[in-house]
């Protein structure tokens, strides 16, 4: 019988320019023109950048084996193999972008994503698999970018060959979906 755990962390972290100054506070400068032009500026190139985001498919920007799981967004040391023995924990970090939001009645602004995982042999034969390993939503006063998945598989009892995972995430705001693979090699 072949035993799979599959166990996934999601971290969120907010960017610190951004808690000063929410992705929609041009539109509320006051008249007397208080904010400083930068600032203004600023928050309108976000939301642009924003509204480009949210119209775009969705996708990773980046997809690595880790070594250990991030301390934050961006901060990973790789791994340089994708070799693996039976039961060692198998990390992926994961940038997600292109995902939505929506607008709650208080003006927060409510995201997230789920992902579901498969484990399959080189040949395609499909191992184990599980929905939703992560179903995550959140709420936030900005339309967050940086989100981060740190998810971790570890297989035990599974024999030396090569293998792939294959994770799909799901907008929790749309029908958008993307699906990526890592291939990696068990060895004893």
């Amino acid at each position: 019988m072949v035993r799979l755990s599959a166990a996934a962390a999601v971290v969120f972290l907010s960017m610190a320019a951004q808690t000063g100054t929410a992705w929609d506070t041009h539109s509320k400068a006051p008249p007397d023109g208080g904010l400083d032009s930068d600032l203004v500026t600023i928050a309108a190139l976000q939301d642009a950048v924003a509204d480009a985001w949210q119209n775009m498919p969705l996708t990773q920007r980046k997809v690595a084996f880790v070594t250990a799981d991030p301390i934050s967004y961006g901060s990973y040391d790789e791994r340089r193999s994708n070799v693996f023995r039976p039961g060692e924990k198998i990390i992926t970090y994961v940038e997600p972008i292109g995902f939505t939001w929506a607008k709650n009645s208080d003006s927060t602004f409510r995201y997230g994503l789920s992902v579901d995982m498969l484990v399959k042999r080189s040949d395609g034969k499909i191992l184990e698999g599980q929905a939703k390993v992560v179903d995550l939503v959140k709420n936030s006063h900005v339309r967050n970018q940086e989100l981060m998945l740190v998810l971790s598989l570890s297989l035990n009892d599974v024999e030396a060959d090569d293998y792939v995972v294959e994770y799909t995430l799901h907008d929790s705001q749309s029908n958008k979906t993307s699906k990526f693979s890592k291939n990696f090699t068990l060895q004893r």
